[in-house]
């Protein structure tokens, strides 16, 4: 952090109260880079300015830094609130975040007017309705839908009841899956029953169900109103067949939520397991990004504030893999303040439970695995017509070779080349070259050697040329590359020079770069070529320098000839393990003394 800053910062927080609140972290450009709550917000920011801290989170927050804004609250549970509320409406880069969570249906039961309806949305409103969700698997929520219509007998046609003059009935009446309000069939009394039903349905509340339809069903009976209790017996059976096909996980019942995790660098999916009355109901798994310098009990910490503040059903029992009971005190006990009671916290080390934290596991892994392949499908397509508009080609680059020049000043010159198709690397297509025609630092002359050679052989071979080449550097290399072109007639081979400093592109004949948007999925994409191509030639030219090192190293110990030599080099498996190879290994070589062994690890040393 800049002295200056720290200075600045230091000076404003003179008279910061002790009081709860939110504290908001700011760069440059005045964006909200980070939210946090505080139960005293004088002790919690004056920590951020410690310049030893060691947290690489706090230490890259740090390095951005450039102004601060708080919000001082009564108590920490307000905090908590208005924690979430900021979180939202900035997004800042370094909170954990739920992912385009906008986009997951809810189920909504409008409980605002007499005769209800039940039908998805993807906004929920501070209104009387009830919400149940999000569910990240749209089809698993349209299907769930689609049960209550078929087990409740409830409208589906939006109208306003109730009608002043009773409705012609649609066809879902015919069919007995709608009881008639239009027609004033059915009281709203009675309506409001079954609407409680759906909820307790939704809420997975299946046993306590069953049992309340048994009842209606009997009293139907016994007052021999047989449509009414044929109504209810074919509720019964429907939700019966549904909790055949749901697994029981615990024969004494009870709500849990089993939660767990997987994480591969910025990117992590929570999975929640949903048992309901002792079986598993569902499953809900949510993207989070923002994860790249946070714990998992940071990860843990913010999705179950981010998601209980919400949730519409707080289950009695709550699973996780980490021990974070200390750091949510402050939700728990807002949550027995809205519910009535604090949800149990568990954390299994072992037995059945713990099982079933592993099958959370396992779920995420496989949905986190199937998002980022998506993901990098969709980026990959996207970047392929990105670079086409860009570059201004006539066709979209399927096929792209990038061009790398390798040397330790100026020796052992080789050169790379790779090839991706369709966006992804090609292994069958990569290339590595010796140079022939050059020694030295002169790495456009040998740019030139390689795409002659490779443009060349491509002519020779009747082979398809590339919709694109990249060459490593800038305009000086592109223009010996394009000579090389030109030279064998291949005046419109569409290349480009990526420049490694500022991700700038040259294009041939103009001295002038061209930049784009370094975060774009073409910039992305051009950068994974340089750099693989920049692997590839940095693995050959090391290999091959090794090789000659450790050829000399034995060349120059007298009392080594050429069969030593080749004695040396089988027992040890090739030049490789000889460069690592031990003092006691060298000693176990057949014809090889302990002078000589030590002569011999010594030049090795020495040399390498």
């Amino acid at each position: 952090m800049d002295e200056e800053i720290l200075k600045f910062l230091k000076e404003k927080i003179k008279n910061l109260s002790d009081s709860s609140g939110c504290y908001l972290w700011k760069n440059k450009s005045n964006d909200v880079i980070y939210v946090g709550k505080a139960l005293r917000l004088s002790d919690r920011i004056r920590s951020y300015l410690n310049p030893n801290i060691s947290d690489l989170k706090t230490l890259s927050l740090q390095g951005e830094i450039h102004d601060l804004d708080w919000i001082a609250t009564h108590t920490e549970e307000e905090a908590l609130i208005l924690e979430d509320n900021l979180i939202k409406r900035y997004n800042p880069k370094f909170n954990i975040r739920l992912k385009d969570d906008k986009r997951y249906p809810l189920i909504c039961v409008s409980t605002d007017e007499p005769y209800p309806m039940v039908y998805l949305t993807r906004r929920m409103k501070a209104d009387k309705k009830k919400y149940f969700g999000p569910y990240t698997d749209v089809k698993a929520a349209r299907d769930l839908l689609d049960t209550i219509h078929k087990v409740f007998p409830i409208r589906k046609t939006p109208l306003k009841l109730p009608l002043a003059k009773p409705a012609r009935p649609c066809l879902n009446f015919h069919i007995k899956r709608c009881l008639g309000p239009c027609q004033g069939n059915i009281s709203v009394e009675e309506y409001s029953v079954i609407v409680d039903q759906i909820v307790k349905f939704l809420e997975g509340k299946k046993e306590s169900l069953l049992a309340e339809l048994r009842t209606r069903m009997n009293y139907h009976s016994e007052k021999m109103e047989f449509e009414r209790a044929m109504i209810y017996r074919d509720m019964i059976d429907n939700i019966q067949t549904i909790q055949k096909r749901q697994t029981v996980i615990n024969q004494a019942g009870g709500d849990e939520d089993i939660i767990s995790y997987a994480k591969r660098e910025d990117e992590g999916q929570i999975v929640i397991l949903e048992v309901r009355d002792g079986r598993m109901e569902g499953k809900k798994s949510f993207p989070l990004n923002g994860l790249r310098l946070s714990s998992d009990e940071e990860v843990f910490v913010s999705f179950l504030k981010l998601y209980y503040l919400h949730a519409n059903f707080i289950p009695t029992s709550i699973v996780l893999p980490l021990n974070v009971k200390k750091d949510i005190q402050v939700l728990m006990d807002l949550l027995a303040k809205n519910i009535g009671f604090k949800p149990k916290l568990k954390f299994p080390g072992a037995g059945e439970k713990r099982s079933l934290l592993g099958l959370a596991t396992k779920n995420a892994e496989m949905n986190l695995t199937e998002r980022l392949l998506a993901t990098k499908l969709r980026d990959q397509t996207t970047a392929l017509k990105e670079l086409k508009e860009n570059l201004k080609l006539k066709d979209i680059p399927n096929i792209i070779e990038c061009y790398d020049i390798s040397h330790f000043q100026g020796s052992s010159p080789v050169a790379s080349g790779v090839m991706f198709v369709d966006g992804k690397p090609y292994k069958a297509g990569y290339r590595r070259y010796i140079m022939k025609s050059y020694e030295g630092i002169n790495d456009p002359g040998m740019m030139h050697e390689v795409i002659a050679r490779r443009l060349q052989r491509i002519i020779n071979e009747g082979e398809t040329l590339p919709d694109l080449i990249i060459i490593d550097g800038g305009e000086v290399q592109l223009a010996r590359a394009t000579e090389a072109a030109l030279a064998l007639d291949l005046p419109d081979l569409p290349m480009i020079g990526l420049a490694k400093k500022r991700e700038e592109i040259y294009f041939p004949g103009n001295k002038n770069p061209y930049k784009f948007d370094i975060n774009s999925p073409s910039m992305r994409l051009l950068r994974q070529l340089r750099d693989e191509a920049h692997r590839f030639g940095v693995s050959f030219h090391r290999e091959r320098r090794n090789k000659a090192t450790l050829r000399t190293a034995l060349d120059n110990i007298e009392d080594i000839g050429i069969q030593r030599k080749k004695t040396i080099l089988k027992f040890l498996a090739g030049r490789k393990k000889l460069a690592k190879a031990s003092l006691e290994e060298l000693k176990q070589i057949p014809g090889i003394g302990d002078k000589l062994a030590l002569k011999i690890f010594e030049n090795l040393n020495v040399k390498l």
